[in-house]
């Protein structure tokens, strides 16, 4: 066949994408159906639909816009997650089990952090694949950790609430080491999968998620260490949101029969699971913010393959941004959202300052008073 006679038809259809995609003007068409294609590298490939791979840069304006978030949020997911550890360590009224599992998360959000300076300093440019995969393995471990750890924490609270009088004998501290060096362990052995040979075969000096690790990777991290967790966290968590319900309904019904208005102790009662109901939405409804943007897409775009380049990049950059701010929120919602652990913290952080100068309150901690066995 004559090739020459169809180099007019190559050059109104390379002009032809450039139409249909004008803001990915960043982005080189791989070619490997004409060996000359301009600007352009030559893809091992059957098949017309493999010809075209995604490409992106480091200075996309996905990736500048990722890098100006990154910043304060880093401080912030360092700074908050590093007064809640200090707290923990220095009060021994909080060296418990509840809070050793707190401690943990902690301590993983806290590792996120690092991976965002790691990601700043880099700007995702690393010079070789492995160098990018190191990178990556760290963040992939540090969010599994995370959302490992959260399980935990609603476990420990099942157990709180449907076996408060069995919850000493079950939750003993050594079950917690095991269980938090466990999820570790697993986290570290997921992450580094792609380290270890688990790898796309290309690179193109750009070190972001989708663009550097298989597609049936993906779904074994997804189905393993993501949907199980957070499958476990929602039926949990929807059975004490349930028996909270019951609760409010039996202190209800007690009003109707006994008394025309509830006495000041059931009213605080009744006002503290309220708020558990409010306090399990807050919980639950953090994690479905932070990460199902970033799961759904990244199935998406496994789904629809390189057709869908522009998703590579928001999976990368705002999705990722989204995700690593669970980070931040974990240590609001299980640390501070305790009013004793609050008031600990202000007191111990910034204890020097006149107008923060107030002791903590002696009653005993409990991660989420609302929930704990005496009160559901």
């Amino acid at each position: 066949m004559n090739w020459t006679a169809l180099a007019p038809a190559r050059r109104n259809f390379i002009k032809w994408i450039d139409i249909l995609q004008p803001t990915f003007n960043n982005r080189n068409i791989q070619c490997s159906i004409w060996n000359s294609c301009e600007n352009s590298e030559v893809v091992d490939s059957n098949n017309f639909s493999n010809s075209l791979k995604c490409i992106s840069t480091t200075d996309s304006i996905h990736e500048n816009i990722k890098q100006i978030c990154l910043i304060p949020l880093t401080i912030l997911i360092i700074a908050i997650n590093v007064c809640v550890l200090l707290v923990i360590a220095v009060n021994k009224k909080f060296h418990n089990t509840t809070y050793m599992l707190i401690a943990a998360l902690g301590f993983a959000d806290l590792c996120v952090g690092f991976v965002s300076i790691g990601t700043l300093v880099t700007r995702a440019s690393e010079k070789t694949l492995d160098l990018c995969l190191v990178r990556i393995g760290f963040t992939i471990a540090a969010c599994i950790d995370s959302l490992l750890v959260l399980m935990l924490i609603a476990i420990d609270r099942y157990i709180a609430v449907f076996k408060g009088l069995r919850y000493i004998q079950i939750v003993k501290r050594e079950r917690v080491i095991f269980g938090i060096f466990l999820v570790s362990i697993i986290s570290i052995a997921v992450g580094f999968l792609p380290l270890m040979g688990w790898r796309v075969s290309t690179y193109n000096k750009y070190c972001s998620f989708l663009y550097v690790v298989p597609a049936n990777y993906i779904i074994v991290l997804f189905s393993s260490c993501v949907f199980i967790p957070i499958t476990a966290m929602f039926v949990i968590y929807g059975r004490l949101y349930k028996n909270a319900q019951i609760h409010i309904k039996r202190i209800e019904s007690i009003e109707n029969i006994t008394q025309p208005r509830l006495s000041n102790g059931q009213l605080r009662i009744s006002a503290r699971t309220a708020k558990s109901l409010k306090t399990l939405t807050v919980v639950f409804g953090c994690v479905l913010l932070t990460w199902m943007p970033f799961l759904i897409t990244s199935i998406a775009q496994i789904i629809c393959g390189d057709k869908t380049c522009f998703l590579k990049d928001i999976v990368g950059t705002h999705l990722l941004i989204l995700g690593f701010s669970n980070s931040f929120l974990n240590p609001v919602i299980y640390a501070l959202g305790t009013k004793d652990f609050r008031e600990t913290f202000v007191h111990t952080c910034f204890g020097r300052f006149p107008c923060f100068n107030q002791r903590p309150s002696r009653s005993r901690s409990n991660i989420y008073p609302v929930l704990s066995r005496t009160r559901l």
